[in-house]
């Protein structure tokens, strides 16, 4: 054990040497629970499981408590398990962070950180070749302990392990050891594992792990057969058995994934600038990677290579797009078979981080394959989520803050904690992107989101321990000052003061949880509150745009966008917008179709003026900031989509929707509604709608400009393939108006 130990120990100086933390040598993270309000304990107490090294034995011993282990003999004994002492950089394992951390002296801390017209894209280029491999959903990880191996062992119950007697106070300040019960699984009820599962499940290498020997079953006797084949169908035909061996033969000889036809990596040096145009353009909006501590000896080699592969959509080099989509597809390739190999690995921070970083890539580079292979595993991230926790508080801020560690070391927890926050709420995102972008059905409940929301990004960036420590409400815990869950906002109708206490990640959640709200039909909040609060909130982003530096500034504007884009569809009368586009481009949007959409928005009055006044503001933002974020295509192709629509059907069918005397005529777009001189359209109406550089925008003329502008500022937008793909639908909706 000790040789093994000295050659593992050297393996991973050599490969920090080398620059870059090597998967074979980052252990795996253990699992996690839900930590309650009740007292910690001084001993570890579990199901059976400890967060212990995977080389150190379980320590068992007699006690005087009531016999409860059925062991193979039939005889019954009593034991307590107790937790060894566990190195101070176990702690950190599993998240390829702060492997230079100095770890000479041994502290008992734990393990942590554990169609038709009508579907709404089908008119994009599509490619049924689709490629993927399930990810494993197994529980406990120990890459040390073979399958075969744990087969060969007696069957003995597990056993059951014991509380303490005299377990602190709840105000007793917390010592280092205190923080190992804090993430095992002693807040779980101890379950008899035999009644659920033969036994537990330890990944190890897929040659050990899973089923690739077929035993030899050409020698069984013609009446072991006939006593089975009991006639209820037609016999299985030769030809199949053949197409069977034929295909797994030809698997055999080739790989998994058809082979690129060109595998040209690009260099160090060009990879190496596409990650810092991920920094300069992506990392502002969705901070999900700590900054400070991203370099190569702490993070994975694949994750960087993700970054660099969403910074390539920010590149200006010729043909930076194309080899983005190719990066995405083999950190796609590569993620699947690490964990298919190594199944310990999908537990790890790096590796989520990675999958969701290449499914963003992969949702919005404006591949139609590449967007069915993200729908198709839209489950995925959200599955690894759920597995480690990342949607539980596992540290709460009161019991972090009655840590007794260095300053170094607490700060290193803070940072690994907030970073599992902001995964998590990215993962949410993420899933409701699915559903207001793809209409497909959200997997995620909100009453899941059990994290509190992110900190601050100025704490977030603090590049060491000092730095992080001058910042307010850190280091102590205070009821009055302390975070909120998004499920506590809404209850709470806290949504401005939680606005104040979180970052941008926590922002967007926000406007995304009220946006879920104003567009429900079961919301479970009153709408009309919701609404206001937004416009609330969209007023405070707006007065404060001008005294923001360029990468606050950057996430400002993707605030202004989702509040502008919310209200924007809560107040349109139409609920499929694109339908009616793309049957319009083809002809297939009947003159009766068009009476009817006309009436409802007639009948929507001041709601139907208030979603052209967003749309417009929307196409204004949009043009004017060149928004990173990956929501902005989207949300400039929605609000070209109203007010075209608004367009037509104020052209074909007036009355109602246009007064054709008495109304004012308003420029809509630059202007908010607060420094409009004149706002009575919104109750009464207007005369006719302009915007800067179209003019008048209810009729042929003015409309084929309107689309024109359009397609310009879609073709600006810096990033995301997808923005190119939606030019090309513009187009052809602009190529369907009449020339006169």
């Amino acid at each position: 054990m000790n040789n093994e130990n000295d050659s593992s120990d050297k393996s991973n100086g050599d490969a920090t040497n080398n620059g870059i933390a090597d998967d074979r040598h980052i252990p795996p993270s253990p699992p996690v629970t839900v930590p309650d309000d009740r007292p910690l304990a001084s001993n570890y107490i579990g199901d059976g499981q400890s967060t212990r090294s995977r080389d150190q034995p379980v320590i068992l011993e007699e006690t005087d408590g009531d016999p409860n282990l059925n062991c193979a003999s039939g005889e019954t004994d009593a034991v307590q398990h107790q937790e060894p002492p566990i190195r101070f950089d176990m702690l950190l394992e599993g998240t390829g962070l702060f492997l230079d951390l100095d770890t000479a002296d041994t502290v008992p801390t734990p393990s942590i950180m554990l169609g038709t017209y009508d579907e709404p894209t089908n008119w994009l280029d599509y490619n049924p070749d689709l490629n993927f491999l399930p990810y494993i959903m197994p529980s406990n990880p120990s890459a040390h302990m073979a399958y075969d191996k744990q087969m060969e062992r007696p069957t003995v119950a597990p056993p059951h392990i014991t509380a303490s007697r005299n377990p602190p106070s709840s105000d007793q300040m917390m010592d280092q050891g205190a923080v190992t019960e804090l993430y095992s699984r002693s807040h779980t009820p101890a379950i008899d594992q035999d009644a659920v599962e033969l036994k537990h499940y330890h990944p190890v290498s897929i040659e050990m792990d899973a089923p690739l020997v077929f035993p030899d079953m050409s020698q069984l006797g013609t009446q072991d057969i006939d006593e089975e084949d009991l006639a209820h169908v037609d016999e299985l035909p030769q030809e199949a058995v053949e197409r069977v061996i034929g295909y797994a033969t030809d698997m055999q000889r080739k790989p998994s994934f058809p082979p690129f036809i060109e595998l040209r990596i690009p260099p160090g040096p060009v990879l190496n600038a596409w990650m810092q145009l991920y920094f300069e353009f992506f990392h502002p909006v969705f901070p999900i990677l700590h900054k400070p501590s991203f370099t190569s000896k702490k993070r994975h080699w694949l994750l960087m290579f993700a970054v660099a592969a969403v910074g390539a959509q920010f590149s200006n080099i010729p043909d930076a797009r194309r080899c983005s989509r190719a990066m995405h597809e083999l950190v796609r390739r590569q993620s699947a078979a690490m964990c298919e190999r190594e199944n310990y690995m999908s537990r790890e921070l790096w590796m989520l981080q990675t999958i969701v970083l290449n499914r963003v890539g992969l949702m919005y580079d404006g591949d139609r394959r590449s967007l069915e292979v993200a729908e198709i595993t839209q489950a995925l991230p959200i599955t690894l989520a759920r597995r480690k926790g990342f949607f539980n508080n596992l540290l709460p801020m009161q019991k972090f803050s009655q840590l007794q560690l260095p300053l170094t070391h607490k700060w290193q927890i803070w940072v690994l904690d907030e970073e599992r926050r902001r995964l998590g709420f990215s993962v949410w995102l993420l899933d409701a992107a699915f559903a207001s972008n793809f209409e497909l059905s959200r997997l995620v409940r909100v009453s899941e989101l059990q994290i509190p929301l992110p900190q601050p990004d100025d704490r977030w960036a603090a590049a060491n321990a000092q730095s992080w420590a001058g910042f307010s409400n850190v280091l102590e815990y205070n009821g009055s000052h302390g975070v909120f869950t998004i499920d506590q906002v809404v209850t709470n109708n806290c949504w401005k003061s939680a606005w104040t206490k979180t970052n941008t990640i926590g922002k967007q959640v926000i406007l995304q949880r009220l946006t879920d709200i104003i567009c429900s039909t079961d919301a479970p909040t009153d709408t009309d509150s919701a609404v206001e609060v937004l416009n609330d909130l969209l007023n405070m982003i707006e007065s404060e745009q001008t005294a923001q530096a360029v990468d606050e500034l950057k996430s400002v504007t993707t605030h202004q966008l989702m509040a502008l884009t919310g209200l924007m569809f809560h107040n349109t009368p139409t609920s499929k917008i694109l339908p009616i586009v793309v049957k319009s481009i083809y002809g297939k949007f009947k003159d009766e179709e068009w009476t009817q959409a006309a009436q409802l928005w007639r009948e929507s009055g001041r709601q139907a003026r208030l979603a052209c006044y967003f749309a417009a503001r929307v196409i204004h933002v949009t043009r004017s900031s060149h928004c990173p974020h990956f929501g902005a295509p989207v949300s400039l192709l929605s609000a070209v989509f109203i007010l075209w629509i608004y367009s037509k059907l104020a052209q074909r069918c007036p009355d109602g929707l246009l007064l054709l005397s008495s109304g004012p005529v308003v420029v809509l777009g630059p202007k908010a509604r607060r420094d409009m001189s004149d706002t009575s359209w919104v109750e009464n109406g207007w005369s006719q709608i302009k915007m800067p550089g179209v003019g008048n925008l209810c009729n042929v003329q003015g409309r084929r400009k309107f689309l024109d502008e359009a397609i310009l500022s879609m073709r600006s937008l810096k990033g995301w393939g997808i923005s190119a793909t939606y030019s090309q639908l513009l187009t052809r909706l602009r190529a369907s108006e009449p020339s006169s």
